[in-house]
């Protein structure tokens, strides 16, 4: 990890990871979940983290990883709904 810039008066960090730790953290944010699933901007991250992840690996999103990209965005969008939405 790298940490490029830090603003206290933009509350920004500005970070360059390696694959490895994108990996690491979405590992990370996996195993978080039951603590934080009701916390949109947790399932914004893991999002997030899973899309950056995929491309820095594979170059690529690949369906089951869309689908779970998508079910994080609905909880993002409505952290409390039972289930997510069907529809894409």
């Amino acid at each position: 990890m790298n940490i490029q810039n830090i603003s206290k008066n933009d509350r920004e960090v500005t970070v360059t990871l390696s694959s490895d730790e994108l990996v690491k953290l979405c590992n990370v944010l996996y195993y978080a979940r039951d603590k934080y699933d009701g916390d949109n901007l947790y399932h914004e991250i893991k999002s997030d983290l899973m899309i950056a992840r995929d491309i820095s690996q594979y170059g690529n999103i690949d369906d089951t990883t869309l689908s779970k990209i998508i079910k994080e965005r609905a909880k993002a969008a409505n952290p409390y709904q039972t289930k997510p939405s069907q529809e894409f």
